[in-house]
């Protein structure tokens, strides 16, 4: 599972974006733009390298290749502890996962073990959903997004008590369709762990072992491991980290399930034996095959109209920030970013692999990549990319602590607000204290609105790396907003209390002087 390896998903990069700082943050993007990319061609890929580094990344390894020779691999910042990042560093790639997963399925396939357009069931009967529908669900949907499965309907995706595929699977059991199978493209990371689970099945391996044997050996791809939770680490794995005020902090993240959709760390250096491989009709350098060139096409071409420019495991279209098209996929999770992409009408490929993970202001690895291919080939265009996360962080520092500040001179003053209200309008009083309620509940439904604006599913844990300064900044405004409301109440019972003791009840003279005290 992405991660966050994607909490957060667009052609160009799955993404964590925090719903409720949305607007804030296109406010600043283009108050505040980012500086145009070189177009320098002559800039080395290095000096490129050096540049990300010195903007906030702590560290990226690249691998850049041109009619599918590897032009470059190169490694630039810090892997862990003043460690240097290498091209031989392990990092997650999140949801590139799934185009190793789809690579598995396809071997499969041209093995007769499996047939497409056969329903899921037929291979993994143990594979069942509270929806009829369900039993409709065949392979090809799985791969191309359509199974009709989403976030949205499925049990929690974080659950920490899975820890197997086949445990992921029966997790799904409660879990309805949001459309008929193959009639809408929902990016959802259990269809993979459905694939992968159906890949041990068939072959009769655990899946990291059949993707050791499979295809990790056979492209010599000898630092890539298979993991099953988001957090493990395998050795001389780099750490991953989060990007606040410029700065960057250690931050794996909260762990969950994530084989078959985001389980897999590699090195640059691997990846580009995996890349050229994509674009060499899926043999590897010495010759052997993997799948035919039929495969490797229907794994680079979109489903239908359906699946969104999804293929299976890679996208075929622009990227969310534009052209050209490309075959690619990215993976973002909460301590590591990365990115893959053929750009076929020029003749170039590229992976990007970074460790900071998603957030709005960590960078995005799909833009990395372009703007570095933009600098060696610039016929391919340049992105615009949002990198002023320093001012952003102070941006919303400030704003935090104004409504912060507003509600502390709040709190002061409710006690007199209760005194106000005493002998007034209890309906009038109970709607005067629903405003600073608002931002208890906007906080409160931060999850509903992420999964309602994003189709995208992501607990506090997650939100948290997408802007630590955005989510503390909410959750002290709507402590602070609780404690007035609390004060508020306290001051109106109390005040009505004494007011009532005060005047007494009618016929009741015992307010009135003693007659010996006259």
């Amino acid at each position: 599972m992405t991660t966050f390896s994607d909490c957060y998903h667009s052609r160009s990069r799955p993404r964590v974006v925090l719903t409720s700082i949305a607007v804030l943050v296109c406010l600043l993007a283009m108050a505040v733009p980012s500086p145009p990319a070189h177009a320098d061609a002559g800039y080395t890929v290095d000096d490129y390298l050096a540049k990300v580094v010195d903007s906030g990344v702590p560290g990226i390894a690249v691998s850049v290749m041109r009619d599918n020779e590897v032009a470059q691999t190169s490694a630039a910042g810090e892997a862990e502890d003043d460690r240097p990042m290498t091209a031989d560093t392990p990092l997650r790639i999140e949801s590139l996962s799934k185009s190793f997963t789809a690579m598995a399925v396809m071997q499969l396939e041209e093995h007769d073990k499996i047939d497409l357009d056969k329903q899921v069931r037929t291979y993994l009967p143990e594979f069942t959903i509270d929806d009829p529908r369900g039993g409709g669900i065949t392979v090809r949907q799985l791969l191309n997004q359509t199974s009709g499965m989403t976030d949205a309907t499925a049990p929690n995706l974080y659950d920490g008590g899975i820890t197997t595929l086949k445990q992921s699977v029966a997790h799904l059991k409660t879990a309805t369709l949001a459309a008929d199978p193959g009639a809408a493209f929902n990016y959802h990371n259990p269809n993979y762990h459905v694939l992968a689970r159906m890949v041990e099945v068939i072959s009769g391996e655990q899946f990291d072992y059949y993707l050791s044997q499979h295809v990790f050996k056979p492209l010599n791809m000898t630092s890539t491991k298979d993991t099953q939770q988001s957090t493990d680490r395998v050795p001389a794995m780099a750490r991953g980290h989060s990007i606040v005020y410029g700065k960057a902090f250690d931050s794996d993240g909260s762990g969950y399930f994530s084989e078959g959709s985001g389980g897999v760390v590699s090195t640059a250096n691997d990846m580009s034996k995996w890349l050229q491989m994509q674009s060499s009709g899926g043999r590897t350098p010495d010759g052997t095959r993997l799948v035919s060139q039929e495969a490797i096409d229907l794994m680079h071409t979109p489903g239908s109209k359906a699946s969104n420019g999804y293929g299976f495991g890679w996208y075929n279209a622009e990227s969310a920030e534009g052209p050209p098209v490309r075959i690619s996929h990215s993976g973002a999770g909460a301590g590591f970013g990365a990115y893959q992409g053929i750009f076929t009408e020029s003749g170039d490929s590229i992976v990007v692999m970074i460790n900071s993970g998603t957030g709005i202001t960590s960078p995005d690895p799909g833009v990395l990549a372009q703007n570095l291919l933009h600098d060696l080939n610039p016929e391919i265009p340049a992105l615009q990319a949002f990198s002023n996360g320093v001012w952003t962080d102070l941006i919303l520092t400030g704003l935090g602590l104004i409504t912060v500040a507003l509600a502390v001179v709040g709190l002061v003053r409710a006690r007199r607000w209760g005194q106000r209200r005493a002998g007034r309008s209890k309906i009038w009083t109970i709607l005067r204290l629903i405003p600073p309620l608002i931002p208890i509940a906007w906080v409160l439904a931060l999850p509903s609105l992420q999964l309602l604006l994003t189709g995208r599913t992501a607990p506090y844990s997650l939100l948290f790396h997408v802007s630590p300064v955005a989510l503390i900044w909410f959750f002290t405004w709507a402590i602070v907003c609780g404690a007035l409301v609390a004060v508020r109440i306290v001051s109106y019972v109390r005040s009505e209390r004494l007011d009532s003791t005060s005047t007494g009840p009618k016929g009741d003279d015992s307010s009135a002087p003693a007659e010996s005290c006259r």
